[in-house]
């Protein structure tokens, strides 16, 4: 059964938002740290790991956590580089996350996945993109790793995040097919590569590639496979013709800049036309009160 706290916080929101008027944040990308141990060809962050302020410190995380209370944000999934990584003196990952479940009802970790899968997070998800022979080009020949840990693990709420490029957008399929037999995983979501022009390899979909692989995962969603992502929201990320509602959104830097609205911003020039944040999507359209996008939520956050 879920805890009344987890779920009472959210009608509240709604409430906040649509009749009060407030323009509150409801999910947080929090970067901790821009260090990794792989260098994938699809992100630019891991090229800032030498930067200053490239790494959190444990008071910089608590105090930027606080200061999304205080903003009223809801979720927060902690990302890099590789949060795993991320140490401080004699505190932790887990020390983060467990002080952040403390403050907000939501929280969760992507992770590339190399390190075992075990968490306090309420959600756990594992990059993943595209079959072994694919995914060890885009990801550094992590497969093998990935595949052990997801074998392995007994995380509650265990997902599947799949970036969608010109090289793995044939994967899909066989990939959902194979981690059927994992028995942790729980489903799949997928967002479309962005283009940072930041050393990045030139991954984009071209318009008509993007809309013949959305069109491939809304059949398959529609033949019952395990992906979350809303066939709504899909569909209008076809042509990014849905309506975003980018002060849902708040990110946190490692050097503890707290940016609201895009995830792009401050991270990388800004081209609305070539979005493939499905998470904003799919919060923008919970925000309208999409049924496909409150059911999505419900589904990885609740069900």
């Amino acid at each position: 059964m879920i805890p009344i706290r987890r779920l009472v916080p959210f009608p509240v929101f709604f409430f906040r938002r649509k009749i009060r008027g407030q323009k509150i944040p409801l999910l947080t990308s929090f970067k901790i740290t821009y260090r990794c141990n792989l260098a994938c060809l699809a992100c630019p962050f891991h090229r800032r790991a030498g930067e200053a302020g490239a790494h959190m410190s444990w008071s910089l995380a608590t105090a930027s956590l606080d200061a999304l209370r205080l903003r009223g944000a809801l979720i927060v999934v902690f990302e890099g580089g590789e949060p795993f990584l991320w140490r401080d003196g004699r505190h932790d990952l887990n020390d983060v996350v467990a002080y952040a479940k403390r403050r907000f009802p939501g929280v969760a970790v992507t992770t590339n996945g190399t390190f075992p899968l075990d968490s306090p997070a309420d959600i756990l998800w594992v990059s993943l993109d595209g079959l072994k022979e694919s995914h060890d080009r885009l990801r550094s020949g992590s497969f093998d790793r990935v595949w052990s840990n997801l074998r392995a693990s007994r995380h509650r709420r265990l997902f599947v995040h799949y970036t969608i490029n010109r090289e793995n957008r044939h994967d899909i399929g066989p990939l959902l097919e194979r981690l059927q037999d994992i028995p942790a995983f729980r489903g799949l979501t997928v967002q479309l590569f962005y283009p940072y022009g930041q050393g990045e390899a030139p991954l984009a979909l071209s318009d008509g590639e993007r809309k013949a692989v959305l069109e491939e995962v809304i059949d398959m969603k529609k033949r019952g496979l395990p992906i979350l992502n809303s066939a709504g929201r899909l569909r209008a990320m076809i042509s990014n013709d849905w309506r975003c509602h980018e002060d849902i959104l708040i990110n946190v830097d490692p050097d503890g800049a707290i940016t609201p609205g895009c995830y792009v911003k401050g991270r990388g020039p800004v081209n609305c036309r070539a979005c493939g944040f499905s998470p904003v999507s799919e919060a923008s359209g919970a925000l309208d009160l999409l049924p496909g996008s409150l059911k999505a939520g419900w589904s990885i956050f609740f069900k």
